[in-house]
């Protein structure tokens, strides 16, 4: 899978907005509270606007990642169809579904597994695409062949012979 360094940058913001925020607004909405009891001054409440408004504004930068992630996440399979001349097969893995284990005997494994192959490009870059069980069953790691992928979905893969 791709990773997303920038998203894990904006999502550690958020939280550090939301805990100085949290922070700032209980801090002065008590202190303001007892301030204006005594005497009435609410200048402390402006400041906890401003963390509460510190706080939203992280509570919104965590939420549109999450709906960035989620929206990657539902479009992962599509793009255009490419192929790769002499992709080198890294790994091949399949996992089972509900208990999220690497499975090693699959071909005997009841469903529901997900099948994953770790390709290598002549360039030196390196992908892994889902991929069906009929496509799984035709590559071994440490192969060369042509793959035909969309998205991260590894659609066919055709061994180079001899």
């Amino acid at each position: 899978m791709p990773r997303y360094e920038g998203m894990t940058a904006l999502v550690m913001l958020g939280l550090a907005l939301m805990v100085i925020g949290g922070l700032v607004a209980a801090t002065c909405t008590l202190g303001g509270v007892a301030n204006f009891a005594r005497w009435g001054d609410s200048s402390l409440m402006f400041i906890a606007t401003l963390g509460y408004m510190t706080l939203f504004a992280g509570m919104l930068i965590i939420g549109g990642v999450a709906g960035y992630g989620l929206w990657k996440h539902r479009k992962r399979f599509e793009g255009p169809l490419r192929t790769i001349e002499n992709a080198y097969v890294v790994a091949c893995t399949a996992i089972d579904k509900q208990t999220g284990e690497t499975v090693y005997y699959w071909r005997d494994y009841p469903d529901p597994l997900v099948y994953y192959v770790r390709l290598m490009e002549p360039n030196g870059r390196q992908d892994e695409y889902e991929t069906a069980r009929e496509v799984f069953e035709t590559v071994m790691e440490g192969a060369r062949g042509e793959a035909v992928c969309q998205g991260q979905w590894l659609c066919g893969f055709r061994m180079y012979r001899g």
